[in-house]
């Protein structure tokens, strides 16, 4: 689900920083402070420095004691405060005064000639104290000061758990496609946000694509195991199908429940035969294997043998047998047997046996390609093949990380 912002971006340095920058040449004027202000923002800057704490703080309520004072001291006065409680590790004491220069400076934008670096903190720090409608409102007026690019994420975030699902949902699916384009990696809040409010919206199928993204460029098994759940309950779904999703299961080492534990191991003994995939699933909560295991390891080698004589179907149903019993290099041997013999009854059957042979070998470019050139019947099958393509493709080829988006916990 969604992440919130973490204190490790905000640091002292960096926030007290902005409230002496340096300015271009066309750069609009800072606005004029009122000279006592300055001059007691003076004394806190320089006890800042110096990590005496206490007497920044006594030269900033010096500061809010001058009567007088404008929009633009205010901006100043809280800004300099909140560098100083973020120095202390004092992150709700920043959060107060980082709010207030942003409602000051919303109030009179006349107040600072650097929006952005007043509406950003108060963005980040409103997150943090989850004051989420106000970090939306601050996210908004980032995103209209011109917020940095690599800020994206941040504001989305705010945006979503601020309640603007479809504000947010446009910033993230923006980011993902730029992302997509420049052959990155889409930041992972990105995907979460746009998954979590097509769940609120009640669209299945597109919560279901951004899962798949998700599992393609993350390859976490939290998110395995809730795509690889959807696909068991999938109408279309053979019995094969189910012995495909407990080995893609096991490879990305998705939690399984002991339901679905005996649900593939149950099919992979009464109906399959697949005794080596149900002794896997045992392992996590399913069935024992059937008695008949330990006659049909035994025979292993007689079943090799007499596959020379056999056609397709026995070749690659022998292939699916190996491949639970853990023998993947036979198995992908008599998978592409079958293939080369034909006369199978599911055509795709040696193809997806070889793929998950490869895979098991460390052959994940070969397995990637295999599974590429496979189109099953209909959208729960074919979904199945997406994904142990993905999971291929994610051990080949580690998708390249996009520039850091807002730090996460």
């Amino acid at each position: 689900m969604i992440r919130t912002t973490a204190r490790a971006a905000l640091t002292a340095a960096l926030l007290l920083g902005a409230a002496s920058i340096a300015y271009a040449a066309d750069a609009p004027k800072p606005p004029k402070l009122t000279t006592a202000v300055a001059k007691a923002l003076g004394e806190a800057q320089t006890a800042n420095t110096k990590k005496d704490y206490p007497a920044a703080l006594a030269a900033i309520d010096k500061a809010k004691a001058v009567d007088g004072r404008t929009a633009a001291d205010n901006v100043m006065i809280n800004r300099f405060s909140m560098a100083v409680h973020i120095g202390m590790g004092d992150y709700n004491g920043a959060d107060v005064d980082a709010e207030a220069a942003a409602d000051a400076a919303l109030s009179d934008p006349t107040a600072t000639n650097e929006p952005a670096t007043v509406y950003k903190p108060a963005l980040q720090l409103a997150l943090n104290a989850k004051h989420y409608d106000k970090a939306a409102k601050y996210a908004k007026a980032y995103q209209a000061a011109g917020a940095a690019p690599a800020d994206s994420p941040l504001i989305a975030q705010a945006l979503y758990l601020g309640g603007d699902y479809a504000g947010a949902t446009a910033i993230a699916q923006a980011n993902v496609t730029a992302a997509k384009a420049a052959g990155t990696k889409p930041a992972r809040n990105d995907l979460d946000i746009i998954m979590s409010s097509q769940v609120k919206a009640k669209d299945e199928a597109g919560a279901e694509a951004t899962l798949e993204q998700l599992v393609e460029y993350y390859n976490m098994p939290e998110d395995w195991g809730q795509i690889l759940g959807v696909s068991l309950g999938s109408k279309g779904m053979e019995e094969i199908d189910y012995i495909y999703v407990g080995r893609l299961a096991l490879a990305v080492g998705a939690k399984i429940t002991p339901q679905d534990a005996q649900a593939i191991g149950s099919t992979a003994n009464s109906k399959l035969a697949l005794y080596g995939d149900a002794e896997q699933m045992q392992a996590v909560g399913g069935p024992a294997p059937d008695a008949r295991e330990a006659a049909d390891k035994k025979s292993i080698p007689a079943q090799i043998a007499a596959g020379a004589k056999q056609g397709g179907e026995y070749n690659v149903k022998t292939a699916e047998a190996l491949y639970g019993y853990k023998m993947y290099p036979e198995a992908q041997k008599m998978a592409t047997d079958a293939k080369a013999k034909g006369g199978m009854k599911d055509p795709t059957e040696a193809d997806m046996v070889i793929g998950m042979a490869q895979a098991a070998q460390g052959q994940y470019d070969a397995a990637a390609t295999t599974f590429g050139g496979i189109t099953r019947a209909n959208p729960a099958k074919q979904r199945i093949v997406r994904l142990w393509a993905a999971y291929a493709k994610s051990k080949a080829a580690p998708a390249t990380a996009a520039a850091p988006a807002a730090p996460a916990k």
